[in-house]
């Protein structure tokens, strides 16, 4: 069911833009990061938000799938779903496409809020979707990753694991990579889902992996970072984190950024997996890393998005919300969007400085 709904929240805007710094026109090494608007929805906002068309779209524990204008901030439309949405969406063609915890994989006109097919399966699902070749990649908390066909929503095929799936996938021309919160991460043949290997961790995997060149990288709540060669699923190396790791990766220019649920932002050596800096934040970082120019950023749970020196790690600028950033932030050409649990999507314009 679709509902339209876009009551304002005046007294909580003004109590929070008095709990949180904003600054207008910030510079961090070469990057002006300026705020622009922000969205309010129902409840917690703990799902990546995507752009396309001129709308952004995002997903609430409000149980609502949220379409935003992109330029104005304004609600466009809202879905209704029987339970929170914190799946990333993805686009195809004149869709959108999500799932929520009510356990549908849902496709939608983009435009409208239509519905124009669901696929049920029989758990949570709170990955984020993964688009390629027509084919939708997606795990759910009954153990199932499975691929649906996007224009349809028929299912192609599923690979059981032992546990629920939280965290997301990766692909090559071959292969979709994933983990599994059986502690195992695994390697399927994308034509028909069968498994070419899986390696083994001490713990659940929890955030998806990112693969660069001929290696895989992923984090384990074993508190272990494991980079493996990504054809044979061999150990290339693993480094010890200070706590459990479920925040996915990203690697920029040879250099794995990830972050622990001990707060740690962790700059790594991609090749060999030396340590080359950390960065201490006062709450869990699930949220993963996104690299613009010359910065790193990351939220965290102590609901501060943070833009950090690269290569030295040196915080160089901060904007505070008034709750846990869970979300991982989006960069779409020059701006970035990124969710709290504060119920907002934040918006900023990021721009080169000379």
């Amino acid at each position: 069911m679709m509902k339209k709904r876009f009551a304002p929240r005046i007294l909580l805007f003004f109590c929070l833009v008095a709990l949180c710094s904003c600054v207008s026109g910030s510079t961090a090494k070469g990057v002006s990061i300026s705020y622009l608007w922000d969205y309010v929805t129902g409840d917690y906002l703990r799902g990546t938000a995507s752009v396309g068309d001129g709308f952004v779209y995002v997903g609430s524990d409000d149980n609502a799938f949220h379409a935003v204008d992109a330029q104005t901030g304004e609600g466009v439309w809202q879905y209704e779903t029987e339970d929170n949405v914190s799946s990333r969406p993805v686009l195809f063609e004149d869709m959108v496409c999500f799932g929520a915890w009510d356990g549908g994989v849902f496709a939608l006109e983009a435009a409208t809020g239509e519905l124009v097919w669901r696929y049920e399966t029989d758990g949570w699902i709170t990955a984020p979707l993964l688009l390629d070749r027509g084919v939708i990649y997606v795990g759910s908390h009954d153990g199932h990753l499975y691929a649906l066909d996007a224009a349809e929503g028929e299912l192609l095929w599923r690979y059981q694991t032992g546990d629920y799936i939280q965290g997301g996938a990766a692909l090559t021309e071959d292969l979709v990579l994933f983990g599994s919160a059986d502690n195992y991460f695994y390697a399927l043949d994308r034509t028909d889902g069968s498994l070419v290997w899986r390696h083994g961790t001490g713990g659940d995997i929890l955030a998806a992996p990112v693969v660069h060149d001929d290696r895989v990288y992923f984090g384990s709540c074993d508190r272990t970072v494991y980079a493996l060669d990504v054809a044979e699923g061999e150990l290339a190396w693993t480094f010890d984190a200070d706590y459990a790791v479920a925040c996915a990766p990203v690697v920029h220019d040879g250099t794995l950024y990830v972050g622990s649920n001990g707060g740690q932002l962790y700059a790594l050596d991609g090749q060999g997996g030396g340590f080359l800096w950390s960065y201490g934040t006062e709450g869990m970082i699930r949220s993963a890393p996104t690299v613009w120019g010359d910065v790193v950023l990351v939220g965290s749970d102590d609901g501060a998005l943070r833009a950090m020196d690269r290569t030295s790690g040196e915080e160089m600028w901060a904007y505070q919300t008034g709750g846990a950033i869970i979300a991982d932030a989006a960069i779409d050409e020059d701006r970035l969007y990124v969710g709290s649990t504060d119920s907002r999507l934040y918006v900023f314009e990021l721009g080169a400085e000379s």
